[in-house]
Order: structure tokens, then C-alpha cells, then sequence
């Protein structure tokens, strides 16, 4: 019978392990609240267009102009990148984590 047993039960496996699992939680309950406000904030703009506070094209203009900054600005893709490299999210602890905080948090 073969046991399969973990590299080392030191302390460093255990911080290396846990690290990326927290980090994950973290992420997925800020990924569940940004989706919980982009929700409330498009039913708000859709409710101000059907009363008619708002016109469809007061709320498409800024966002096109929005994106399409976003888009030609190489500095903003460059800082989004540097920002994605600090998470391990190639780490299955990591999937793990952001899953338990979408779904649990």
C-alpha cells in the first residue's frame, strides 16, 4: 500500500499552501461584491431610463469613451499586469480559495 503524503509537514509548506487559499478567498468575495454592485448600478440606470431621468444615450457615450481610453492607454494595461503577476493564480490552492470566497463568502 503507497501512502501519498505531502513533500514535508513543516511550516513553510503549510504558509505556502495557506497564502495562496487566503488570497483566493479574498478575491473571490471582492469578485461576488463587484458583481453584486454592477447588478444594483445597471437596475438603477435602467429604472432612471425607464422613467426617463436618463436617455440610452447619456449612459452609452461616457462608457464608449470610457473603453475606448482604456483600450489606447498602453500604461493602464501595463499596471493591470504588473498587479496580476502578484497573484498566484495558477495555484490550485489559489482556485480553490477564490471559489470558497465566490460561492461561501
Amino acid at each position: 500500500m503507497v501512502m501519498l503524503l505531502p513533500p514535508d509537514l513543516s511550516t513553510g509548506f503549510f504558509v505556502a499552501i495557506l497564502i495562496p487559499l487566503i488570497l483566493g478567498i479574498i478575491v473571490g468575495l471582492i469578485m461576488k461584491s463587484l458583481i453584486k454592485i454592477g447588478i444594483a448600478i445597471a437596475a438603477l440606470i435602467i429604472i432612471l431610463i425607464l422613467i426617463g431621468v436618463l436617455t440610452p444615450n447619456q449612459v452609452l457615450t461616457p462608457l464608449i469613451s470610457l473603453f475606448k481610453s482604456g483600450v489606447s492607454n498602453p500604461t493602464l494595461a501595463t499596471e493591470a499586469e504588473r498587479y496580476a503577476a502578484y497573484l498566484p493564480y495558477s495555484s490550485i490552492t489559489f482556485i480553490i480559495g477564490v471559489i470558497i470566497g465566490f460561492f461561501k463568502g
